[in-house]
């Protein structure tokens, strides 16, 4: 059942059964959902993340190109960007740059197929918050965005 059409049932109901009027009951809002983009070109993989994080009651939005990725941002405020390292016409490290840059409350997870020590260490130095060398299972993509939320709070 819709959540407006549980919240009107239930203020009827209680209206019904007391003297308070259903127009003055109030109801929590529902909980904000973290905003997350899914950065890759591999068309495979960022369905699959946001499949993944879709689970966990995040809203996931996807970019497969710089453009898009850089209008989205610029668009909305991303709690977490999961950005991977190699996309068309752009290094991932730049593009970091630039996300870091436009929205320093971002949080980025860099995922790569090419990983090494070099560019860990040079996402960290940026700001990456973590590091995921694909092929990565779900519960890494999942306990990746979850450590980065408890790191933020």
């Amino acid at each position: 059942m819709p959540y407006e059409e549980l919240k009107k049932n239930v203020a009827q109901m209680m209206a019904a059964t007391s003297e308070v009027s259903a127009d003055v009951i109030e109801f929590p809002k529902k909980a904000v959902r973290a905003e997350i983009l899914v950065i890759d070109d591999e068309v495979a993989v960022n369905n699959n993340v946001r499949k993944i994080l879709s689970k966990e009651d995040f809203n996931v939005d996807q970019a497969v190109t710089k453009a898009e990725a850089l209008e989205k941002i610029e668009q909305k405020a991303y709690a977490l960007v999961v950005l991977d390292l190699k996309i068309p016409e752009v290094n991932g490290l730049e593009l970091l740059k630039a996300i870091r840059d436009k929205r320093p409350d971002t949080m980025v997870i860099i995922i790569t197929g090419y990983a090494s020590i070099e560019t860990a260490v040079e996402a960290s130095r940026m700001g990456a918050v973590d590091y995921l060398p694909k092929p990565f299972t779900p519960e890494e993509i999942r306990d990746a965005a979850e450590k980065a939320f408890r790191f933020a709070a």
